[in-house]
């Protein structure tokens, strides 16, 4: 490969992996505001300490079944296309939370986003395994699994502050903006190679 060429393929993957920490970051953002919220809405709709548990448990237990399937989409399509389709529903169920006026509609809505989000780590990690050889792949999944600390802190920081200001169905709102241009970002991404780097790591030993 040509110093040409492969510096194209590093800088590709770079911005893949930027595109793909964005994904990562709003994947917690999303997850976590509810909790951060959850007192104003638990006012508003009068839920009790047991409705409130079921949002998490319900979200958890679609997310666990979700990826399955979706990690298998992930095996026979285009993983930026899954990406693209993730991030777009589960922004848009970020923001239809902001809409409902009941538990049970905040519940469904809250089903949806663990669908979306459940594309997530499946494709993502897929991705990066294609695009970085072993050497430096470790480091490279550091940096999109930085999309968890750093969206979780976002949201508690930035989540209380917006719904005690704008109101809690802002928050959802807010949120949710950002996924759906990142998720024409994925849409955009290159596809990378699959098994690209099992075969270039596989190369030097056939030779021998």
């Amino acid at each position: 490969m040509s110093s040409t060429v492969e510096k194209r393929v590093v800088q590709s993957a770079g911005y893949t992996l930027f595109v793909l920490f964005l994904i990562n970051f709003l994947n917690f953002f999303d997850r976590f505001l509810p909790g951060v919220v959850l007192e104003p809405i638990r006012k508003e709709f009068g839920l009790t300490d047991t409705m409130s548990g079921a949002l998490g448990t319900a979200f958890i237990l679609i997310y666990a079944i979700a990826g399955i399937p979706l990690g298998r989409l992930a095996d026979r399509m285009k993983r930026t296309h899954i990406l693209g389709y993730g991030v777009a529903a589960w922004s848009l169920a970020t923001a239809a939370s902001g809409m409902v006026s009941n538990f049970m509609g905040l519940l469904f809505a809250r089903l949806a986003v663990g669908i979306g989000e459940a594309s997530c780590a499946p494709a993502g990690n897929s991705m990066i395994g294609d695009l970085y050889p072993s050497h430096r792949r470790a480091r490279a999944l550091g940096l999109f699994m930085l999309g968890l600390p750093l969206g979780s802190l976002a949201c508690f920081a930035l989540g209380g502050w917006i719904a005690q200001n704008y109101g809690w169905r802002a928050a959802f709102f807010i949120a949710a903006a950002p996924g759906l241009i990142v998720a024409v970002l994925a849409w955009r991404l290159v596809e990378p190679v699959r098994g690209v780097q099992d075969k270039a790591a596989s190369t030097p030993l056939a030779s021998n």
